[in-house]
């Protein structure tokens, strides 16, 4: 059999399971759900629960860590789904994370095509455009799990935490303003480890950062608040050690006292719609 013809077959069984109302599910297995229409299909669509998720995905970054990865929705069938079926009906978690090249989302989860909807800036913070695209990725995407993904060596935070410390350098006119957010997670670290100075600070800082990302969008996102409560897209976060692959998942405990936090600050957004 030859390579263009065994992909025209997987074309056409794709067509006929899609005749037939099967679609290829989040956890990357069948599930026989009603295609009559697209607002029918995604009121049906069953996604994998939060603890379900996290499971898919902690997996996902063994194998990769391991070297056993799957490499899974990449080939010709998932991008006929791509082109033909609603991205929320298969991505699973919404993932706000650094720009930089050494965090590849998709491949330290093991993911794929249409699996998690990722959001990236330097320095993984949250301003008005990262609230939105997560708020996206949570209420139209509908994905039940929102990771703020954090990495060891960021640069931003490196940057931030010199300048704060009185080491800091030039920096070009848009930067200042973008990695801002970073500022008070510097500050805190310092403050909470008032015996770690220079370089050292930088690893208490990443992690301060990524609570500091979630509170800020807590700030900005009513959405997120009620979807956090209600747990249909669970807020969490994590730290991606550069060296070694792993990623280590921070309590889930302060994730929630962030949001009790948060929901007593009088200054939080409080409007969850656009007028």
């Amino acid at each position: 059999m030859t390579m263009s013809f065994a992909h025209r077959m997987a074309g056409a069984i794709l067509v006929l399971m899609l005749t037939l109302g099967l679609n290829f599910s989040p956890s990357f297995g069948l599930t026989g759900t009603s295609m009559a229409s697209n607002a029918e299909h995604a009121a049906k669509v069953q996604k994998p629960s939060p603890d379900q998720v996290l499971e898919i995905l902690k997996k996902g970054n063994r194998r990769f860590i391991q070297g056993k990865s799957r490499h899974p929705h990449i080939d010709g069938q998932r991008l006929y789904q791509a082109g033909t079926e609603d991205q929320g009906d298969h991505a699973i978690a919404t993932v706000l994370t650094c720009s930089d090249s050494r965090v590849p989302v998709e491949l330290l989860f093991d993911a794929g095509i249409m699996d998690i909807f990722v959001i990236r800036v330097a320095g993984n913070v949250v301003n008005t455009d990262e609230a939105g695209s997560i708020e996206y990725g949570i209420a139209h995407v509908h994905t039940p799990v929102m990771v703020v993904l954090g990495h060891t060596q960021c640069g931003a935070v490196t940057a931030v935490a010199n300048a704060v410390q009185g080491h800091g350098h030039a920096l070009e006119r848009n930067i200042p303003p973008l990695v801002a957010p970073i500022q008070p997670a510097v500050e805190k670290a310092i403050k909470d480890h008032p015996d770690v100075h220079g370089k050292d600070i930088i690893p208490f800082a990443i992690e301060q950062n990524v609570w500091q990302g979630i509170e800020d969008l807590f700030m900005k996102s009513p959405t997120a608040r009620a979807m956090h409560k209600a747990d249909t897209a669970r807020v969490v976060g994590a730290i991606y050690d550069v060296h070694t692959g792993r990623i280590d998942w921070l309590p889930q405990e302060k994730v929630n006292a962030i949001l009790k936090k948060v929901e007593a600050n009088p200054q939080r957004a409080m409007n969850a719609m656009a007028k």
